[in-house]
């Protein structure tokens, strides 16, 4: 009896401190195993300082930088008064760059800005349409838009021309915040505006009305003598062209 009472105590006692050896020896992690963190799902705010996300949410961009799609036959003036004519080009109305092919058979391109051209004209895809003439704005009130392009839409006897500024506006994305106007891209939006270059060389802007370019070209009489109902570039430039005539 006395030996089964003790070989019994024996395997109790074996067992209890087994058991209670346990926890130390999960405690027990070898350095360097694993970082403090791993596998953790409930993070205290403020616990890491910095770390990488990315939102799925972003959409990209909308719109083009370029004036019209595809490439354009051109005629470009360089700054040296060298010429190049017929090579593929497409202006890149947000970066202010004609972007010019020069070389035959080959896709590489060069980037041309107001620093490098004296002027530059997209010829027509289609047969009888005009062609658009650009020179640099250098005139422009604004000096932030003086490295931009103009088209000449009119160039009259008197010294006054009737310019387009086209523009790209960079409108971005806004969808983060209680707030946002969940708008997921970015967007390239066009801004037009139109101007009255002066014979002193100077530059105002004006509206496609009759009462605005009149108040610009104020010794454009006739400009103010009948009413006309002015709303296109056409309607703007045959007002110019008959009071350049009837002066």
């Amino acid at each position: 009896m006395k030996s089964t009472f003790q070989h019994r105590l024996g395997l109790l006692l074996l067992v209890t401190g087994s058991l209670a050896a346990t926890p130390a020896l999960a405690q027990q992690t070898p350095a360097g195993s694993q970082p403090a963190n791993y596998n953790k799902t409930n993070i205290t705010p403020g616990e890491f300082q910095a770390y990488n996300t990315f939102d799925y949410r972003y959409e990209g961009l909308v719109g083009t930088p370029y004036l019209q799609k595809g490439w354009t036959q051109a005629k470009v003036t360089l700054a040296d008064k060298r010429q190049l004519t017929g090579a593929p080009a497409r202006y890149d109305v947000y970066r202010r760059v004609l972007v010019v092919q020069p070389y035959a058979n080959k896709k590489d391109s060069v980037w041309l800005d107001a620093s490098r051209m004296h002027e530059f004209t997209l010829l027509s895809p289609l047969p009888g349409q005009p062609e658009r003439h650009f020179v640099p704005f250098a005139e422009a009130p604004e000096a932030e838009k003086r490295t931009a392009f103009v088209e000449e839409l009119y160039r009259g006897p008197s010294g006054y021309a009737l310019l387009k500024l086209p523009r790209k506006v960079m409108v971005k994305a806004n969808y983060q915040g209680a707030y946002a106007a969940d708008r997921r891209f970015d967007e390239l939006v066009d801004r037009t505006e139109y101007y009255l270059r002066r014979p002193d060389g100077s530059a105002v802007e004006v509206k496609l009305t009759q009462k605005s370019i009149a108040g610009a070209a104020p010794a454009l009489t006739a400009l103010g003598q009948s009413k006309r109902n002015v709303k296109t570039e056409q309607d703007a430039v045959e007002l110019l062209r008959s009071a350049d005539a009837a002066k």
